[in-house]
């Protein structure tokens, strides 16, 4: 809301006509969408109805094939024929066998072959099919029902057709020499799938309406042209459980799904409708709504401009008004404005002028108010910077002075006179001089606060300095380093119970960016604590004192201090990263201009 009010007038009018007329467009589509689903639903309605028909029928089909197959399995000719021998009598005996086999054909449609496959070695097709049957002997003979196949291409009188394998193995009855209960063969029936399953159904079926039948080995009749939507049938009868409808695409066309289960040939049938057939009359009713509202917001488009004008132009003058205020002088406070329109407006413009009158006596004061304040302000700044400049850690001056009189009682040695030397240099250079000086000049200062902390560890740790030629003469500010030096001796390499390692190095990468690191191998910090920390340097924050800073930070606030002085400084993009691992060390990043003039002449201390 905020966002929205700080708008002009004329663009938050024109965003709730918007928002009118989407609300309207969608109120249109959830029309469309409601009566979509009832479309889908009722025709899913018809379709299962069709589905149903299917399953009926085919299950009388199956039931009719094994019909068959019982009848001529228990027929005492065929068991006879079937284990038979003797090549003059299996002639005999196959004639009359063909007649019974077409007498069982007659008037049933889709009985391409039948074919008897004995365990003594008698093979027998009406019409030639033995070996398209022999290639699934050894599934046939492991089945213990009907044994039924997928669907498999048959030539057939020159023409090749979509068939299915029917097939059960026959045991002896009856034969009066012992071998009563033994298997002695199979039966199988070829059968064209479109003939038997699918004439009566295709008929019947409403157009747009599609069937698929899909084996259990993925193939799908009818066959499609297109192999992608071929496997899209196929993938979308495997990922998906019977009984099942879904919307989805096939061939790239959207469409009402339904899967059904059939278990008596082992296999799925596919229902798919397409939504473009299925909502058509709807689409048209669809675009005719949208054409309505847009004449309504063509024909509305006139009154809507002049009641913007009359409300936006008197506001466009009004604020013309004030930004001639605003940045004019002083003497434009006495001028008056004169606003013509509604009545709102015109109260404005009245009370507007009355305030002008009075900010005009109240200007002069207010301007020598303000330059108190302004002078204030830049002392408290200049003691600010003043504090920062001479902000040295307590704990750091207690524990020197303790060192210095620890030697001193111990024995007389120049190394006290080395130890105060280095500390007032150390404070000479922290008060005096410009708040820019050369790296070089920096690390003098800390090279001297490193002397005095290897005294007081007791040369605990070791120190190691890398600075290019380059980077010793570029100008920084003062007191940058040592504030860093100090949190990686106090905090990295005190807690350690063996010795340690400083590294210190600076370079110039790039030509135009200097890059400080100062790197320990002690305590490091843990995860949490390194998170909190890169927080805090990544926000965009004034304050380099202790004030307003959170106390858990107490540790962190020379890091902070630091990092804040550089991008007050130098900008943004230049400041401090800071990395470090628990038991391994801590490495802290500085990066400023490599060429920058400051303000303030002379650089030297």
């Amino acid at each position: 809301m905020g966002i929205l009010t700080r708008m002009r007038i004329k663009t938050q009018l024109q965003l709730a006509v918007a928002l009118i007329v989407i609300i309207m467009l969608m109120i249109i589509y959830s029309l469309y969408t409601q009566t979509s689903q009832i479309v889908i639903k009722n025709n899913n309605q018809y379709t299962e109805d069709t589905i149903r028909k299917f399953k009926l029928n085919l299950s009388q089909k199956t039931d009719e094939i094994s019909q068959i197959i019982l009848s001529l399995g228990f027929d005492p000719f065929v068991q006879k024929f079937m284990t038979q021998n003797d090549p003059s009598l299996l002639y005999e005996m196959s004639n009359e066998l063909d007649r019974k086999i077409i007498s069982l054909k007659a008037g049933r449609k889709g009985f391409q072959d039948i074919v008897l496959i004995g365990t003594s070695g008698m093979r027998y097709s009406l019409n030639g099919s033995i070996d398209f049957v022999q290639r699934s002997d050894a599934e046939i003979e492991s089945s213990k029902t009907v044994y039924v196949s997928g669907l498999e291409p048959y030539d057939y009188s020159s023409t090749s057709k979509n068939s299915m394998l029917f097939a059960q193995n026959i045991y002896s009855s009856d034969l009066g020499n012992g071998t009563d209960g033994n298997r002695i063969g199979y039966i199988a029936v070829i059968i064209d799938v479109e003939a038997m399953f699918f004439d009566d159904d295709r008929s019947k079926a409403e157009p747009g309406v599609g069937f698929y039948l899909i084996d259990h080995f993925g193939s799908v009749y009818p066959e499609t042209n297109s192999p992608d939507i071929t496997r899209t049938i196929s993938t979308l009868s495997s990922q998906h459980n019977s009984e099942q409808k879904l919307t989805d695409s096939i061939g790239g066309v959207k469409g009402a799904i339904q899967i059904q289960r059939l278990d008596q040939i082992n296999a799925s049938v596919l229902s798919f409708v397409p939504q473009e057939a299925l909502l058509a009359e709807l689409d048209s009713v669809r675009n005719r709504s949208i054409l309505i509202v847009i004449l309504s917001i063509l024909f509305m488009a006139v009154p809507f401009a002049v009641i913007t004008n009359n409300i936006v132009q008197p506001i466009q003058r009004l604020v013309r008004f004030i930004n001639g205020i605003k940045f004019g002088s002083i003497k434009d406070l006495k001028s008056t404005i004169h606003l013509e329109g509604n009545v709102e407006m015109s109260v404005v413009a009245e009370n507007l002028n009355g305030m002008l009158s009075e900010i005009d006596n109240l200007t002069h004061r207010l301007v020598e108010t303000n330059t108190h304040l302004l002078e204030a302000e830049i002392e408290k700044e200049k003691a600010a910077t003043a504090y920062l400049r001479s902000q040295i850690n307590p704990h750091f001056l207690y524990n020197t002075l303790e060192s210095i009189k620890g030697v001193a009682l111990e024995a007389e040695a120049p190394q006290i006179v080395e130890m105060t030397k280095a500390l007032g240099k150390l404070f000479h250079y922290s008060i005096k001089g410009s708040g820019y000086v050369t790296l070089d000049q920096e690390l003098n200062a800390v090279k001297s606060y490193i002397y005095l902390q290897l005294i007081r560890f007791e040369d605990r740790f070791d120190v190691t300095y890398q600075f290019t030629d380059e980077a010793l003469q570029v100008s920084v500010l003062k007191m940058i380093l040592q504030p860093l030096v100090e949190n990686a001796v106090f905090h990295g390499l005190e807690p350690k119970t063996s010795k340690g390692n400083l590294t210190i190095t600076g370079e110039v990468e790039n030509g135009r960016t200097l890059v400080l690191r100062i790197s320990d191998d002690g305590m490091g910090v843990d995860e949490e604590t390194l998170r909190r920390i890169q927080s805090k340097l990544l926000e965009k924050t004034s304050s380099l004192s202790r004030d307003g800073q959170d106390s858990s930070d107490s540790d962190s606030i020379g890091l902070l201090n630091v990092n804040n002085r550089l991008r007050l400084a130098y900008g943004f993009q230049y400041g401090l990263t800071f990395e470090s691992e628990a038991g391994h060390g801590t490495c802290i990043t500085l990066t400023m201009p490599s060429h920058y003039v400051q303000q303030g002449g002379d650089i030297r201390v």
